[in-house]
């Protein structure tokens, strides 16, 4: 005796009517080339991936249900075959929605793209005039750096000669007075020197008057002693002292 399921198949069967319905109200919508606003594009796209997808889906429980009651009939092949061939055409029909949301979609990236670029067309003169300000502020702050920096070596330069000039001053200021110490100690020794030679040369000669002075004296004590005689002693001769 044959079963049927009438309940599953009449439900699967208004689902896919449903779905084929939207799809053929869809298609002349598919058709128009007239321009729409972004957000309706994409809210577009969207919807048909929600078909496709729900149309697949009713598509494989169609598909399972209509196959197991096909062994319930007397030509199983036959009924499988149809089976697959409508489940084929739901597949298309869900894949068609899912190449006519991509096209969109597509469409979509397409139409941002060529905003950009003529966005981008529009603002290059102002963007290479303010690309040429920004590199005419860079140059100019380069060369007031590379300025600042010269200068700044230009000091230090200025202040390393300076300092070496004033060490070279300062040091040939001190072998200038190194050489004037030497020359004065020297002097000051000659002059010490030829003072103690010329107080040598005093006490010789000092010592030359002292002798002849005594030789003197010792002859005027024999003169006088021979003179004198014997009459009275020698009177002591007072010694010559320097100075007198």
């Amino acid at each position: 005796m044959r079963r049927s399921r009438p309940s599953c198949r009449s439900s699967l069967s208004a689902c896919l009517s449903v779905l084929s319905l939207a799809l053929l109200c869809q298609g002349p919508v598919l058709a128009q080339d007239s321009p729409v606003d972004e957000g309706a594009e994409r809210a577009r796209a969207a919807k048909m991936r929600d078909e496709a997808k729900a149309l697949r889906e009713a598509a494989e429980a169609r598909f399972s249900a209509d196959e197991i009651a096909c062994y319930e009939r007397f030509l199983v092949n036959r009924c499988i075959d149809e089976v697959r061939q409508r489940h084929v055409a739901d597949i298309r029909q869900a894949r068609a929605l899912d190449l006519e949301a991509g096209r969109i979609e597509l469409a979509e990236k397409n139409r941002r793209y060529a905003e950009r670029l003529a966005e981008q067309a529009e603002q290059a003169p102002q963007k290479a005039v303010e690309k040429a300000e920004q590199e005419a502020r860079n140059r100019a702050d380069s060369e007031a750096r590379l300025r600042e920096l010269a200068d700044k070596d230009v000091e230090r330069v200025k202040r390393e000669q300076e300092g070496k000039s004033r060490a070279l001053h300062e040091a040939e200021a001190r072998q200038a007075k190194e050489t004037a110490d030497a020359r004065r100690r020297a002097s000051e020794a000659a002059a010490a020197a030829q003072r103690s030679s010329q107080a040598e040369s005093d006490r010789r000669a000092y010592k030359e008057r002292a002798a002849k002075a005594a030789e003197k004296r010792a002859e005027k004590a024999d003169k006088l002693k021979q003179s004198d005689g014997a009459k009275s002693p020698a009177k002591a001769v007072e010694p010559l002292t320097p100075g007198r």
